[in-house]
């Protein structure tokens, strides 16, 4: 009997809110694990993501009550956390209300090193329903590096947190060869599936796209057709892992 996993990519409006009533459908729907986007409980109103790093505790404790409503994992999207003197762009891993790890992002933008998110301590993996779980966090993505290091890791699933500018002038062949250049080349570098979730709306002020989607080494699974980019929609897939 083959092993499978049923995944979701939550593509919503930032912000943070998420009705109860949708982790009660997931669940009911056998949703095992989902992804929230990256930044995606920072208000519109904020200007600096560093000026949300003490609403930490308020986060987790979001994340944690996802996922119990949902009794599977919830890859929390990214909030910022300070140690120190230092400022990072973190993903929470919570199953069933249990915190599995946190994995800070490698590689920040220029415009988050600019106001001060440093770089995290490395690639993880964690383990859960049966599988080995990577995360990526949004620009992590564009260097080829990332996957490479991940390959030896050999996850099954890479959640990938993330938030997408929006692009005036691109075509949506631009937009295809895109997911195919990062996530199916980067799918096929790990031998694992990737779980990309998008946020829409404003982040900061900036206009977003929502470009989510579910792939595997073989191609795209689903992704968010381009006529919905601003759209807040949820990706649904069952995985075979033993197809790896």
């Amino acid at each position: 009997m083959s092993r499978t996993l049923k995944i979701a990519a939550l593509q919503k409006r930032m912000g943070g809110v998420i009705p109860p009533a949708q982790f009660d459908r997931l669940r009911d729907t056998g949703v095992d694990l989902v992804c929230l986007p990256e930044y995606f409980f920072i208000p519109d109103r904020v200007r600096n993501q560093i000026n949300t790093a003490d609403h930490r505790l308020r986060y987790l404790n979001l994340i944690e009550a996802f996922s119990r409503r949902l009794v599977g994992v919830v890859v929390g999207g990214t909030i910022v956390e300070r140690e120190g003197p230092y400022y990072y762009n973190a993903c929470h891993v919570y199953d069933c209300g249990r915190r599995l790890g946190v994995y800070r992002k490698t590689h920040p933008t220029p415009h988050e090193r600019e106001v001060g998110i440093s770089p995290g301590d490395g690639f993880k993996i964690f383990e859960c329903r049966g599988i080995r779980l990577a995360v990526l966090i949004c620009a992590d993505v564009l260097y080829p590096e990332s996957f490479e290091a991940l390959s030896v890791l050999k996850p099954d699933l890479i959640a990938v947190p993330m938030t997408s500018p929006y692009r005036h002038n691109e075509t949506v062949a631009e937009k295809f060869q895109r997911d195919l250049d990062l996530f199916v080349t980067g799918a096929q570098l790990t031998g694992a599936y990737i779980l990309k979730a998008c946020g829409v709306g404003l982040l900061m002020g900036q206009r977003l796209q929502g470009r989510s989607l579910i792939c595997a080494p073989w191609g795209i699974i689903s992704r968010v057709n381009p006529r919905s980019e601003m759209l807040e929609t949820t990706l649904i897939e069952t995985i075979d892992l033993d197809a790896l």
